[in-house]
């Protein structure tokens, strides 16, 4: 199986040599900024999102799966870990979360954010509080993709591992 992923990969790669048109980006060409969305459209991403993370938070408080699941993700959302294995749509999230809601509280602060027209990102440092107090607080980084469907912002899915932007970042 390797071999002909292998192989398959080799092949994609060189044919994509022959037929690339010259215009394509050099590896060497230096790129700009990302479009940036208005100051009106950022600002409301900005108030959706944070109302998102604190309906999330308050969800974890409740230990309520279906309300982060229904109203934070879309349908389709995926998510993945440092293990790479995803997890797709929301019965398999709600799957995870009806366990992960019952470890602890949440935290979500905002760190490094771009907003486009429909389309958003954000890292993240998700703090957990463990209601077992032998355990330890922890942090996920984690990056939210968000969409904007019919003026409202939705997470389009997260990847997430162990560790902390440090402040100021």
């Amino acid at each position: 199986m390797f071999k002909s992923l292998t192989l398959l990969a080799s092949t994609l790669f060189a044919s994509s040599i022959v037929v690339a048109p010259a215009s394509a980006t050099s590896p060497a060409q230096v790129m700009g900024d990302l479009p940036r969305g208005s100051a009106e459209n950022i600002a409301d991403f900005r108030r959706q999102a944070d109302a998102l993370y604190r309906l999330k938070e308050e969800a974890f408080v409740k230990e309520d799966a279906d309300t982060i699941v229904d109203r934070f993700y879309a349908r389709d959302a995926i998510t993945f870990g440092p293990e790479g294995k995803p997890t797709i749509g929301r019965d398999a999230f709600r799957k995870e979360y009806q366990a992960v809601v019952k470890v602890g509280t949440v935290k979500v602060e905002p760190v490094t954010t771009h907003v486009g027209t429909d389309a958003a990102w954000e890292w993240v440092n998700f703090r957990v509080f463990p209601k077992d107090k032998a355990q330890k607080p922890f942090t996920f980084i984690m990056l939210f993709l968000f969409a904007k469907q019919d003026g409202q912002w939705v997470s389009g899915g997260d990847a997430y591992t162990v560790g902390e932007f440090p402040k100021g970042s």
